[in-house]
């Protein structure tokens, strides 16, 4: 196999047959992961007294301690899995894909996130993380909520590092409530940031960087305990409760504990959806370009992130399907999610005429063309 990889130039090839050789080549990396979690696996299964496969992807591998202990996971998640391992084997879906769904075992049954697997094939592994989320939500008690809740609670800490040159690293590992707030409070410390660096319309990332605005938001926050000015939806932590489910979830299905739902109670930072039917039908028309504060928390829940590649809601703008300019409503019907980057893949289009856009087409997995043949 070695030989045969090593033998293909792909310089010199068109993009027909570049497709075909990474597309091969992808399903030669899913056996390889495959056969490797396989062994990984089967050492850990020794019950020798021995290295675990954490310890031999750190000294053989060269993996860091995450990533290895991660490893272990998933390769002790596809032992158990021999769906999930075919799948891999197969290139019907990748390790991303493989470590999602363990780590979704880890939390309900192996025999339950077995069933993730057609889902996983589906689609891409950013996407589907948050299927899996959702579905691991559904097969959650309330016991076993409050149990999950009270363990993150004791787990939860916080700490500093002082380098050398006397700059200080803070780390903090908090509870999915709590962590709920701290990054919402956090994005939009960081979003006011950017507007004041000169927004969309200026060179906001010649001020400072994102990094650098993201610790300064940090600092401020710390320092200081209020924000000035109307705090926007996406900025916001979100509570869905549907009067037919047994219990409210965060905003990626994640199951919310009744007694986080207490202590949150009425806040302006926390926002509740409760649907018990139809719900309300929201028009503006051609009244106002800008989707309301109403359309946007309706967006969201309907989303739950970007339409397209599923990234958090911080990092979405409202986007018309039928360009506002050339006579399209805001409406919800004509209204979706889209982060910076999806928007801004939606308005490439005619650059005869800068007002008409062409939108791109959701994701759908591409259909492979010919074949070209990999030696292995």
């Amino acid at each position: 196999m070695h030989e045969g990889l090593k033998g293909i130039d792909p310089r010199p090839l068109s993009r027909r047959e570049l497709y075909s050789l990474i597309s091969d080549l992808e399903r030669v990396r899913s056996r390889v992961d495959e056969r490797l979690m396989a062994a990984k696996a089967a050492l850990d299964s020794l019950g020798d007294a021995g290295a675990d496969s954490a310890v031999v992807g750190r000294s053989v591998g060269r993996r860091s301690e995450r990533q290895a202990k991660k490893d272990m996971v998933t390769a002790r998640g596809l032992a158990e899995m021999p769906a999930l391992a075919e799948s891999l084997a197969e290139g019907r879906l990748n390790v991303e894909h493989a470590a999602i769904i363990a780590d979704a075992a880890e939390h309900v049954t192996p025999e339950i996130a077995q069933a993730l697997v057609k889902t996983a094939e589906a689609m891409p592994a950013d996407l589907f993380a948050r299927k899996a989320r959702e579905f691991v939500g559904k097969h959650t008690s309330a016991a076993e909520a409050e149990e999950r809740h009270a363990k993150q609670r004791a787990r939860r800490a916080g700490w500093h590092t002082t380098h050398g040159d006397g700059s200080v690293e803070i780390h903090a590992r908090f509870d999915n409530a709590t962590g709920e707030q701290v990054l919402a409070a956090w994005r939009r410390r960081t979003d006011h940031m950017w507007h004041d660096d000169g927004g969309r319309n200026g060179s906001p990332d010649d001020v400072r960087t994102h990094s650098q605005r993201r610790a300064d938001a940090l600092a401020e926050l710390i320092c200081e305990e209020s924000t000035d000015g109307p705090v926007h939806p996406k900025h916001q932590v979100h509570i869905v409760w549907n009067l037919d489910e047994p219990a409210a979830t965060w905003l990626d299905g994640t199951p919310l504990p009744d007694s986080v739902l207490m202590q949150l109670g009425p806040s302006a930072d926390v926002i509740g959806h409760l649907f018990d039917g139809a719900g309300h039908t929201l028009w503006q028309g051609r009244r106002k370009r800008l989707a309301t504060e109403a359309q946007w928390r309706a967006l969201i829940v309907a989303t739950r992130g970007c339409n397209r590649c599923g990234a958090t809601i911080d990092r979405c703008q409202a986007h018309h399907l039928h360009e506002w300019l050339d006579g399209g409503g805001t409406d919800l019907p004509n209204l979706e999610l889209l982060c910076h980057t999806c928007h801004g893949h939606a308005h490439r289009g005619n650059r005869g005429d800068p007002r008409r856009r062409r939108r791109r087409q959701p994701y759908r997995a591409a259909s492979p063309p010919e074949q070209h043949q990999l030696t292995t």
